[in-house]
C-alpha cells in the first residue's frame, strides 16, 4: 500500500510546487495562469488515475475479504462437526473401557472358577493317594452282586465324566474370556486411534482458522492504508480546487462573467424533487461504514439533463474519487457546488455557466448503487446541507 501513498506524496509535491503563488507585486499573465492550470489539470488527471487504480484494488481487496470471511465461517463449521466426531468418539472409548473392565472382571471370574475346579480335582487326588491308588476295575471286580457291580459302574463312570467335564469347562472359560478381552482391547485400540486421527483433523483446522484471521487481518489493513489515501487525497484535491479557484478569478476578474450573488440556489434536477439521502450521518451503501453524508442524493433516470444551481466558473469537470464523474463549479465568494456521479459530462473546466445550465448527464459512476445525483453545498471548502441553499 505504500506505493499509493508516495505516489500521492510526489503527485502533491509537484502541485504544491505548481500552486506556488507569484511574488507581491508581481503580474502574474494569462498565457502563465493557463499554464498553471494546465499543469494543474494533468496532475489532478495522474492522480484520478491512481486513485482509480486504488479503487479496484480496494474493491478487489473487499471482495477477498468477504470470500475470506466466508471460508472462516465455513471453517468454524467444520470445527464444530469436528468437536462433535471426537464428542461421540469419546463416548465409544468410555464404552470400550467400561466393557473392557466389565470383560476383565469376568476373566477374573472365570479364573476363579478354574482354581476351586483344580482345588477339586486335586483333593480327589490327594484322597486317591491317602487311601492308596485303587483302580476303576479293583472297584468293579469287587462287587458282591451284579446289581451291586452295575452300582459300582455307573457311580465310576459319573465321576469320570464329572472330571472330564471340569477339564473341557476350565478349557472353555479360559478360551472363550481371554478371546473376549482380546477383541475389546482391539476394539478399544482402533477407537483410540480414530479419535487420535480426528483430533489431529481438528487442529489442523484450527491452525487454518488462525491463517485466515491473519488474512482477514492484513486485507483490512490494506483497505484502511486505502482509505486513508483517498482521505489524503480529497484534502489535496480541496488544495488544487482552491488554487485553480484563484487562478480562475485572477484570469477572468476584467472579464464580465456571472457571478453568484446571493439568494436561492436553482434546483439542479428540475422535476425531479425526491432525495434518497439527505445530509446526514448514515451508513455508506456501497463501503457499509458510518459516514457523515456530504450532500443530498437526488434519484433520476439516467442520462437525465443535470444543471448549474447558480453562475460561475467550472474548476473541476472530471473523475473524483468516490464522486466519479464531476463537476465542481466556483461561485464566488467561497461557495462551491459540487455535481457527482455523473454518467458523461457537458462542459470543461474554465467554463463559464449561467444558472440552469446543461453541466452534466445523470448516471452512477464512482461509489454508487443506482443512478441518481449527489449535490453538495460547500462553503469556504467545507460542506454544508444544500436545502437551505436551493429552498
Amino acid at each position: 500500500m505504500n506505493k499509493w501513498k508516495r505516489s500521492l506524496v510526489v503527485v502533491s509535491g509537484l502541485a504544491l510546487l505548481l500552486m506556488s503563488a507569484p511574488q507581491e507585486g508581481y503580474a502574474i499573465t494569462d498565457a502563465e495562469i493557463d499554464k498553471r492550470l494546465d499543469m494543474i489539470k494533468k496532475q489532478e488527471a495522474e492522480a484520478a488515475k491512481k486513485q482509480q487504480e486504488a479503487d479496484k484494488l480496494k474493491k478487489d481487496l473487499a471482495s477477498k475479504k468477504v470470500q475470506e470471511t466466508n471460508n472462516m465461517q465455513e471453517l468454524w463449521k467444520q470445527i464444530e462437526e469436528q468437536g462433535n466426531k471426537l464428542n461421540a468418539i469419546q463416548k465409544q472409548i468410555d464404552a470400550t473401557t467400561a466393557t473392557l473392565k466389565q470383560t476383565g472382571q469376568e476373566l477374573q471370574e472365570a479364573e476363579q472358577r478354574v482354581e476351586t475346579r483344580d482345588q477339586l480335582l486335586k483333593s480327589r487326588v490327594r484322597l486317591m493317594y491317602t487311601n492308596g491308588f485303587v483302580s476303576y476295575l479293583d472297584v468293579l471286580l469287587e462287587s458282591t452282586s451284579f446289581s451291586d457291580f452295575l452300582d459300582r459302574y455307573h457311580a465310576l463312570k459319573s465321576i469320570v465324566g464329572q472330571d472330564k467335564e471340569i477339564l473341557e469347562a476350565n478349557k472353555r472359560d479360559r478360551e472363550a474370556v481371554a478371546q473376549k478381552k482380546v477383541q475389546v482391547e482391539a476394539q478399544l485400540a482402533q477407537v483410540q486411534a480414530l479419535y487420535a486421527q480426528n483430533e489431529l483433523a481438528k487442529k489442523e483446522l484450527m491452525a487454518k482458522e488462525k491463517d485466515k484471521e491473519v488474512l482477514i487481518a492484513s486485507l483490512a489493513k490494506q483497505e484502511q492504508a486505502i482509505e486513508e489515501v483517498s482521505e489524503e487525497q480529497e484534502e489535496f484535491l480541496k488544495k488544487l480546487a482552491a488554487e485553480k479557484s484563484k487562478l480562475w478569478a485572477e484570469k477572468n476578474k476584467n472579464k464580465k462573467t456571472a457571478v453568484y450573488t446571493g439568494g436561492q440556489l436553482k434546483w439542479p434536477l428540475p422535476g425531479r424533487t425526491t432525495i434518497s439521502s439527505g445530509f446526514i450521518h448514515r451508513i455508506n451503501p456501497v463501503t457499509k461504514k458510518s459516514e457523515n453524508h456530504k450532500g443530498i442524493d437526488i434519484p433520476a433516470p439516467a442520462g437525465t439533463e443535470i444543471h448549474a444551481a447558480a453562475p460561475g466558473t467550472v474548476i473541476i469537470a472530471q473523475w473524483v474519487n468516490g464522486y466519479g464523474n464531476t463537476v465542481v463549479i466556483d461561485h464566488g465568494g467561497g461557495l462551491e457546488t459540487w455535481y457527482g456521479h455523473a454518467r458523461s459530462l457537458a462542459v470543461e473546466e474554465g467554463d463559464q455557466v449561467k444558472a440552469g445550465d446543461v453541466i452534466s448527464y445523470v448516471g452512477s459512476t464512482g461509489q454508487s448503487t443506482g443512478n441518481h445525483l449527489h449535490f453538495e453545498v460547500r462553503k469556504n471548502g467545507e460542506p454544508t446541507d444544500p436545502i437551505p441553499y436551493v429552498k
